[in-house]
């Protein structure tokens, strides 16, 4: 009987060590499983900070790229006088105008314009042996404007006035994209012209001659 007794108590000794060794690996299976799970939550969240810096730096340089059409210089020179034409092209826009060899004054000329400056041009429209210069901006759809200076015998010089042409009557149809050309003695004025709501790709044309007014030099429509 005290045999049994014995027996029975090892027996439940020996259950009682079984269960506690199972829920002390368990704990110990429960506690390496919640460090594993914070890692990989710290792992998923780790690239939303990486992906922020890199666009922020991305929208930066975009910003700060410059203008399609960089900075514009040009010296341009007809016998013992210069016009000299500065841009920056930049997003507010403008140019310098300065000249070398006017007898009388050779200021600087600043305009605010729309559109970078593409190109500038020498020529003598009326014949009379002294230079204008023609600057040319472009807009990003492509029309275009002029800004136009002549010169005073050489003395010193002055803007053109580039009188309107409201009332040719190739003025109808036109959709606003202007280009222009020079001539040995004309100043061609090109834009497109809308036939049915699309363009008709056979530009309209105005021609412009340089005339003396009373006080300054004007490019007016020839009719």
């Amino acid at each position: 009987m005290r045999s049994i007794f014995l027996l029975l108590l090892v027996l439940t000794f020996t259950a009682y060590s079984c269960g506690g060794s199972s829920e002390a690996s368990g704990e110990a299976s429960t506690s390496t499983g919640t460090p594993h799970t914070a890692t990989e939550s710290a792992s998923d969240a780790a690239p939303a900070p990486a992906e922020a810096a890199a666009s922020e730096p991305a929208e930066m340089a975009r910003q700060s790229a410059p203008p399609a059409a960089g900075p514009f210089e040009e010296k341009l020179t007809e016998g013992s006088v210069s016009f000299i034409v500065e841009s920056p092209n930049s997003s507010s826009n403008y140019f310098t105008l300065n000249t070398e060899g006017m007898s009388v004054r050779n200021e600087e000329t600043k305009m605010e314009v729309n559109g970078a400056v593409v190109r500038a041009q020498l020529a003598d429209l009326n014949q009379d042996s002294y230079p204008e210069v023609y600057i040319f901006t472009r807009t990003d759809d492509g029309t275009e404007e002029v800004y136009a200076f002549a010169s005073y015998r050489n003395r010193s010089y002055g803007q053109i006035y580039m009188a309107g042409a409201e009332n040719a009557a190739n003025q109808r149809g036109r959709d606003g994209v202007e280009t222009f050309e020079l001539t040995e003695t004309a100043l061609l004025r090109k834009f497109s012209t809308l036939q049915n709501g699309q363009r008709n790709g056979n530009p309209q044309m105005i021609t412009y001659a340089l005339k003396k007014g009373e006080t300054s030099y004007r490019l007016e429509p020839v009719e």
